[in-house]
């Protein structure tokens, strides 16, 4: 290939989630560290970048763009630097070494990041204590900016101004995830065409030879000639979004809703998971003050999961019944005999019963305990085997179920010998403005189950939500993972009983909390 023309954008990005780019580390407090660079700021890995676009573009590309190994191999044509932190005044990239003022009140955010608690919750709605199922992590706030740098090395007699449209469109696509947890909503991000700018160079032409040589290498770098970067304008034919299906849903909330904190204030000992984000209405990132009320995407997604486990057992008809039987294991007392007749010789008796030796005998038989008899040994093994399969057989729920792993995916060590699988399945957080709800305290009592009179200090608060308006819920699945019709099916009906109110979301709802109604768009 003739490698003479240089495509090279430089892009703003927004995170439109939070980010958990992950370091691999644990905290004093948390399970899961975000990746931070030499100043201590978060940042974006261009391995990161790099491999969701790898990912992301027609399979026929990958080769050709990012290289391939091997004796004959060939380097990546794509150059995607990391992504750095944008400051406090909007347009400085916090790129290379710089002493950040940590009193500024921009950066000190970045001190004490956001966190989110999960549970696992198994087959029986409960957290899952055995398989560890309570763990947080770290995350970076959503409204966040990066900046970053991608350089494609390009010949212009290829399709190569086809693949830039393609990487370009790609980035700013929201199914364009980095990170963690893209399927629970984070890792979404937004170009700023405002803020971004990108530039062609042929480098047969002196004028954009030269030009290319005094290109500054820094992210801070002149761009004043450049072109401003709209995703309009590179949105080409082949987008990913024909992949996937559109299930978003518009709900209205029938009463209170609650998705704890999992802490208090002064006003109750319970209240509802908020969650502040950074607003660049004014120019200038602020934190918003008012903390957002949250409905995070893993409540939603836990849910649907279990319900779609259901309906996929019930149309396979896995039921309980059908999954038990009768032991069939039998002691055979005919085998017991015949053995110690064989092991003591007693047909071939010869001596009388006044004896010496048919007291010697007779004391060998009495002193046999049944751990001694090989069939009694040979009974009881396949009777622990059997008790145990039917003891821990049981519906096939969570990753178990065939439903849930072909759209939420799977875990290698419960997998098949294909390994694991993501989930197909992304939902989105939803955040509610504080001045966009009313709040209410409910005072609760422990009863004592003995006398049926409220226990001694047992008093307490919940705080809960009512949103005064609509919420947006946005799910979308990969069109692949509903190839099988039965799998479509339960997730169908599943998502039928959300709108419904036949499948409430979040805590307390036994007590009627988390039902809500579809509102037609």
């Amino acid at each position: 290939m003739n490698l003479t023309v240089r495509y090279i954008a430089r892009i703003v990005v927004e995170a439109q989630t939070p980010l958990a780019v992950g370091s691999g580390e644990k905290g004093l407090n948390t399970d899961r560290l975000v990746v931070k660079d030499a100043n201590g700021l978060p940042y974006i890995p261009g391995t990161s970048l790099t491999g969701v676009l790898r990912h992301n573009v027609e399979e026929d590309w990958v080769k050709n763009v990012f290289g391939y190994g091997g004796e004959d191999g060939e380097g990546s044509r794509l150059i995607v630097s990391s992504g750095f932190l944008i400051g406090d005044d909007g347009v400085t990239v916090m790129e290379g070494l710089r002493k950040v003022d940590i009193e500024n009140v921009y950066f000190s955010y970045f001190n004490r990041l956001p966190e989110r608690d999960h549970v696992r919750i198994n087959h029986r709605g409960v957290a899952d204590v055995e398989g560890r199922g309570k763990f947080d992590e770290e995350l970076v706030h959503k409204g966040t900016r990066f900046m970053f740098e991608i350089k494609l090395l390009a010949d212009e007699s290829c399709d190569d101004w086809k693949i830039w449209k393609k990487l370009i469109y790609t980035i700013d696509s929201p199914l364009y995830r980095i990170g963690a947890g893209t399927r629970k909503g984070f890792g979404s991000l937004k170009i700023i065409p405002e803020l971004s700018y990108w530039k062609k160079w042929d480098l047969t032409i002196k004028d954009d030879l030269l030009d290319f040589i005094h290109n500054p290498g820094s992210l801070n770098g002149n761009t004043k000639n450049w072109n401003q970067l709209d995703p309009a304008e590179f949105q080409v034919d082949e987008i990913d979004s024909k992949g996937w299906v559109d299930y978003s849903v518009l709900l209205k909330a029938t009463d209170f809703f609650s998705f704890s904190a999992g802490y208090g204030d002064h006003d109750a000992d319970r209240i509802p998971k908020t969650e502040s984000f950074f607003d660049w209405s004014s120019g200038k990132p602020i934190l918003t003050k008012s903390a957002n009320v949250l409905i995070p995407a893993t409540s939603i997604k836990g849910a649907l999961s279990h319900r779609t486990a259901f309906y996929y057992n019930q149309l396979k008809q896995n039921y309980i019944q059908s999954n038990r039987s009768d032991i069939s294991t039998k002691l055979d007392f005919d085998k017991i005999v015949n053995d110690l007749i064989e092991r003591f010789s007693l047909n071939e008796i010869e001596f009388s019963a006044d004896s010496s030796e048919w007291n010697d005998l007779e004391e060998a038989i009495e002193n046999i305990g049944m751990e001694d008899v090989d069939e009694w040994n040979r009974f009881r093994h396949k009777l622990d085997l059997e008790i145990d399969d039917l003891t821990n057989k049981s519906l096939p729920v969570a990753e178990s179920n065939y439903a849930v792993q072909q759209l939420f995916g799977y875990a290698k060590s419960t997998g098949n010998e294909n390994g694991g699988q993501r989930g197909r399945v992304i939902i989105e957080d939803v955040y509610i403005s504080a001045d966009r709800v009313e709040e209410k305290v409910f005072n609760h009592t422990f009863i004592d189950r003995f006398t049926g009179g409220t226990r001694d200090g047992a008093l307490f608060q919940e705080k809960v939500i009512y949103p005064k308006e609509p919420v947006q819920i946005s799910i979308w699945v990969e069109r692949n993972a509903l190839i099988d019709d039965t799998v479509k099916t339960a997730f169908q009906k599943a998502l039928e009983d959300l709108k419904n109110g036949r499948l409430a979301l979040g805590g307390s709802t036994t007590k009627g909390h988390g039902v809500f109604q579809s509102i037609e768009n």
